[in-house]
């Protein structure tokens, strides 16, 4: 099965939902294939984090007071008007479903971001074994910019930073975040920084940072595009890429 293929399969399988045959041909990519097996951890990372880091509230001193109330005998209730009951259960429902709402959209946000970041590093790591880390190689911004028209639905900000260390290297099309994205190469000594660019559509990325297998990411959002560099150099070198970028393309 190639990479493209194994995608696919991986967020059903981060749910358990594939058979057995295709469970041991996914294992079997995943055994050779070092980048498709970042991606999975990632998946599963994503789940997990999902799972563990919706908050948690416990019944306060008051909420318990009238679950008690419903179940006490008959006889020692305080019977309190229906209408108020009603209420009372009406009000405490809608906090329950506030609470709900709010932690999960933030452990939807925060996995989006977590997964963002995980196809980032995998598609970082591909372009390093593969040797497919340009598809035009030039250190020339008014060549790399022209290059990605006609092949993406919108324009790139493209700069060379090799006056602050970060000397360009070229660029290609990637896929990031289910649509197609441009990629940005630039230098660090022995290094390579792949800041991937594509349109927010409504979907903008977090200003964060994250660390994870030796290496490091940044995202941020300027000008209706994402932005996300990813690089093994240290997180210092990469926020000083991010801000030169950011500074350079305003």
């Amino acid at each position: 099965m190639e990479c493209k293929d194994i995608r696919l399969l991986l967020e059903a399988n981060s749910d358990g939902e594939l058979d057995p045959v295709r469970q041991l041909e996914l294992q079997a990519h995943l055994r050779a294939c070092p980048a498709c097996a970042l991606l999975a951890k990632g998946l599963d990372a994503r789940r997990d984090a999902l799972r563990d880091l919706l908050p948690r509230h416990g019944a306060t001193p008051q909420f318990r007071g009238k679950i008690q109330a419903l179940y006490r005998p008959r006889a020692m209730r305080r019977r309190a008007p229906f209408g108020w009951q009603i209420m009372n259960l009406g009000g405490l429902g809608a906090s329950l479903a506030l609470a709900v709402l709010v932690g999960y959209s933030w452990g939807t946000s925060r996995s989006r971001t977590n997964g963002l970041f995980d196809e980032a590093i995998s598609e970082h790591v591909r372009s390093l074994q593969a040797g497919h880390l340009v598809d035009v190689m030039s250190t020339d911004q008014h060549t790399v910019k022209p290059w990605f028209i006609g092949r993406l639905d919108f324009s790139p900000p493209v700069v060379d930073l090799a006056d602050a260390g970060f000397p360009l290297a070229g660029g290609r099309l990637e896929t990031i975040d289910g649509r197609p994205a441009a990629a940005l190469v630039f230098h660090r000594r022995l290094h390579s920084v792949n800041l991937f660019i594509w349109p927010t559509g409504g979907s903008a990325v977090p200003v964060h940072s994250s660390a994870e297998k030796g290496y490091n990411a940044e995202s941020w959002t300027q000008g209706g595009l994402n932005f996300l560099a990813v690089s093994e150099i240290p997180a210092g070198e990469l926020d000083q890429f991010a801000e030169e970028f950011r500074g350079r393309t305003k």
